[in-house]
């Protein structure tokens, strides 16, 4: 009975087999910390929490890491309202998906490195890229020449003509004039006035969004990894971006196998503070009716690749009577439909399968 998983890279199901036998290597993009996490979010840390806890049960070491995004434009603009500073909103909410995830009986990652301390690490994978002709400084500000990476697009699926121009990662176009060409994105931005900023080779600015998840990969786990999760919408551009500037410096792939979550949909459309149709996990673990978190790690695993519509009305309604064992599940002889289910299905998963499964998704914390 073989593991297989949905390989994003592939678009197929494929036989799992890790770098290292008994030892998996798995990175998974974490939050930026300048609001309360919401369901979104739950969904995906439930997913990859249960993903992680059925390699381990396995008997697989799992050396799990997870970043926070601590440098963002989302981050100075909330400080900016709170008339406090980037790193105070960073710590509190930091601190909330602690809290948070600890409510879902999420376990905690092996190692949770930040932006703000893998700035040399950020700053030696930028001069490589640099030395390597696929990076280039304008004005302080450092891009990735996306045309000189010729598989670009390899993850995504997308042709540089279907794209759009000057997806840099949570910057603005006013840096299209710049550009060597429109489809280049940003590796390090100079700096502002009134705005944090550490030295480099190209002068003070801080790094762009998509190389601090590069530089913890190879900082904490190596040029290689087993596997690379997180939210469907991170498809494209940035683990499409994370692949250009890892792989172009190593020359390896960043990741065997990529897999990606579905996301939580209001209407029609992704849950997102910026749509303003989000519902954070506080919010709905200390509303006066709250469902059982348990109940919650249950729901939003129905499917998991796939969207999950939750209309505000009704969201507590399917979250009621979660079954509670208290003992992880035992294999005895022939297969359980709950180990059938996981090593079969993991790039099929199906609604209907959640009962056999049920006891790993919401088992005590592993020792």
């Amino acid at each position: 009975m073989a593991l297989t998983f949905y390989n994003s890279l592939t678009r197929r199901k494929e036989p799992f087999e890790p770098l290292e036998p008994g030892q998996i290597k798995m990175y998974c993009c974490g939050v930026t910390v300048y609001d309360h996490c919401h369901l979104g979010h739950a969904r995906s840390y439930i997913v990859w929490d249960t993903v992680r806890r059925y390699l381990m049960w396995l008997g697989y070491q799992v050396n799990y890491v997870q970043n926070f995004t601590d440098i963002d434009d989302k981050i100075l603009n909330r400080a900016r309202q709170e008339k406090t500073t980037m790193e105070a909103i960073a710590h509190r909410y930091t601190q909330s998906y602690f809290e948070d995830m600890a409510r879902l009986n999420i376990l905690e990652a092996d190692d949770y490195p930040r932006a703000t301390h893998t700035l040399n690490g950020i700053q030696r994978l930028i001069h490589e890229l640099e030395q390597k002709g696929y990076a280039y400084p304008a004005q302080g500000d450092v891009y990735y020449r996306v045309r000189q990476f010729a598989t670009y697009g390899k993850l995504s699926g997308r042709k540089l003509d279907d794209m759009r121009a000057g997806a840099s990662g949570r910057m603005t176009d006013s840096d299209e004039p710049i550009k060597e060409d429109p489809f280049d994105f940003a590796l390090w931005k100079a700096a502002k006035p009134g705005e944090p900023s550490w030295d480099s080779p190209w002068g003070s600015g801080r790094p762009g969004w998509h190389i601090e998840c590069s530089a913890m990969v190879r900082d904490r786990l190596g040029d290689t990894i087993d596997i690379h999760v997180g939210g469907a919408d991170l498809v494209f551009p940035h683990h499409e971006n994370e692949i250009a500037q890892s792989e172009a410096v190593t020359g390896h792939p960043l990741a065997h196998y990529w897999l990606h979550n579905g996301m939580v949909n209001v209407g029609g459309e992704k849950m997102s503070k910026s749509l303003g149709n989000f519902t954070t996990i506080r919010q709905l673990l200390d509303s006066p009716q709250a469902p059982d978190p348990m109940a919650i790690r249950l729901f939003v695993l129905l499917p998991w690749r796939s969207g999950c519509l939750c209309c505000r009305p009704s969201i507590a309604s399917p979250l009621t009577s979660p079954p509670r064992p208290s003992k992880r599940p035992k294999i005895a002889g022939k297969p359980s439909p709950m180990v059938c289910c996981l090593a079969m299905n993991f790039g099929k998963p199906w609604a209907g399968t959640m009962g056999a499964i049920a006891p790993l998704v919401i088992q005590q914390p592993c020792a």
